[in-house]
């Protein structure tokens, strides 16, 4: 009975614990759950030594963690995809969360991505007592001093063919052995954003952009999110390439294009689809922004009217402030600035740039949205991070606006529901 509920545990982290960036093929993880259901309520804290020995420069590792209710759903899910782990040096890295009223276990671990060696070490959980104390719970081989790795599993969650996994003592950060992935020598399965045998480049405004071409007929171009890259659209590249030559492209500093000193801003990024849009040699295009690339969508569709003849935003917004997001949102983004003032690395500096775009960017008004002069569907997840009100207000400012909420999805709506995102998107630019 248990390895049944573990295995619907690993289904269930497979199908919808990872964003789309986090879909890829190059990718692993490791797990151990434990009973919660007498803290039913309480806040957690989960803790545990990591590094790296990195490969591939794009590799890194990470934790994850999930609560599960009594049915199987989940009730609370976050990993640090988003805070890549690539220091050689061991640190002590946490993640915080509640569990449920109905919370039943809680799902925690390491993840890793790309080639390389990845270490993992003194696994903690501590759980509110009481007295609103954070006081450590027991759990089975925390530091991994079990050679044959009792109450881990290694095996069900590692489509990075070749990987290989087991107790070491190759400097543990504590006690005689840690846990070491190696996943030095796997080959990957070619992917969206990862895909040799089209991928190209395009020397724009100082910095090369990679993309990827798919499908024939009239262009359409994908913008994806802050901190994603082309693979965001995996749900939608497949459907939408068969009927239009659909360009993905990864925005500067992200997945595989370059960078450079040059401060983060959605005008810059606009200014760079303009100049990738006439290294092409095209005139017009269809465009589908997905948070950021919605913001940038905007942005093109008033700066560069000619290049746009449809635009699609999910998730976009005009300006940023309190009534846009939740408070929240702030909060989660300070923190992760404080995490990071620390990283003098190259990938460390570029997420700090990203995280501040996110609090200082857009600064455009309803009222400058009037001049947009292409047809415009402006889409959000009833659910949505970007507040309701503030995406009605867009459409409502676009001449050739139309809105539309999704019911019970959120800021992830491409992802959650791709076969009707992508009929929206079909449906409407048909119409024009």
């Amino acid at each position: 009975m248990l390895m049944r509920s573990f295995l619907l545990t690993v289904v269930l982290f497979f199908l919808v614990g990872f964003s789309s960036a986090q879909s890829r093929q190059d990718w692993g993880a490791i797990s151990q759950r434990l009973d919660v259901s007498k803290f039913t309520g309480k806040k957690f804290r989960v803790e545990a030594a990591i590094r790296t020995e990195r490969k591939d420069s794009s590799a890194f590792a990470g934790m994850w963690v999930r609560v599960d209710d009594t049915k199987g759903k989940i009730d609370f899910y976050a990993n640090t995809y988003d805070r890549p782990i690539i220091k050689s040096e061991w640190a002590l890295y946490s993640m915080t969360g509640k569990i449920g009223k109905t919370g039943q276990w809680l799902n925690l671990g390491g993840i890793f991505y790309g080639r390389g060696q990845f270490f993992y070490d003194q696994f903690r959980i501590f759980i509110e007592n009481e007295k609103g104390e954070m006081q450590e719970i027991d759990m089975v081989d925390p530091g991994f001093e079990s050679a044959e790795l009792k109450n881990w599993y290694t095996g069900l969650m590692m489509p990075l063919k070749g990987t290989k996994v087991k107790a070491g003592n190759q400097n543990p950060y504590q006690g005689n052995l840690c846990l070491i992935v190696d996943s030095r020598e796997v080959s990957y399965v070619a992917s969206y954003g990862s895909n040799d045998s089209l991928g190209k480049y395009e020397n724009v405004n100082g910095v090369r952009l990679y993309y990827e071409e798919y499908g024939k007929g009239a262009p359409l171009l994908l913008l994806h999110g802050n901190s994603e890259n082309i693979h965001s659209f995996e749900k939608q590249i497949g459907e939408l390439s068969k009927y239009y030559r659909v360009i993905a492209v990864d925005t500067r500093g992200h997945g595989r294009s370059t960078t450079d000193d040059r401060r983060y801003t959605y005008e810059l990024f606009a200014e760079d689809m303009n100049a990738f849009l006439d290294q092409l040699g095209l005139d017009s295009v269809h465009v589908v922004g997905w948070s950021d690339g919605g913001n940038t969508g905007l942005i093109m569709a008033m700066k560069y009217p000619k290049k746009i003849k449809t635009l699609v935003t999910m998730g976009a917004n005009v300006f940023i402030d309190r009534t846009v997001v939740p408070n929240s949102v702030f909060k989660e983004i300070k923190v992760q600035l404080q995490e990071l003032e620390n990283d003098s690395t190259p990938k460390g500096r570029n997420r700090v740039r990203l995280l501040n775009l996110l609090v200082t960017e857009p600064n455009h008004s309803f009222e400058e949205l009037k001049q947009i002069s292409c047809p415009v569907l402006v889409m959000a997840g009833e659910k949505d991070l970007i507040k309701e009100n503030h995406t009605k207000s867009i459409a409502a400012n676009i001449p050739k606006g139309e809105l539309h909420i999704e019911p019970k999805r959120s800021h992830y709506f491409p992802q959650e529901d791709g076969p009707r995102f992508n009929k929206l998107v079909l449906d409407f630019i048909a119409k024009y």
